[in-house]
């Protein structure tokens, strides 16, 4: 078999994809971004109970 009559990538499925594959990417950082703040609040409070 050769290549498929309709191609994956044309101009109507670029978006699609580009959308599809940055959405998980940018989801995880955002997850990231907020995990991290969390972690950094929390060492916060045990260094202020620590100091009073």
């Amino acid at each position: 078999m050769k290549y498929p009559l309709v191609p994956l990538v044309n101009n109507l499925t670029f978006s699609f994809l580009v959308f599809w594959l940055c959405l998980p990417v940018g989801l995880l950082l955002f997850l990231l971004i907020i995990w991290l703040r969390f972690l950094l609040n929390q060492g916060e409070l045990l260094t202020h109970q620590a100091a009073a």
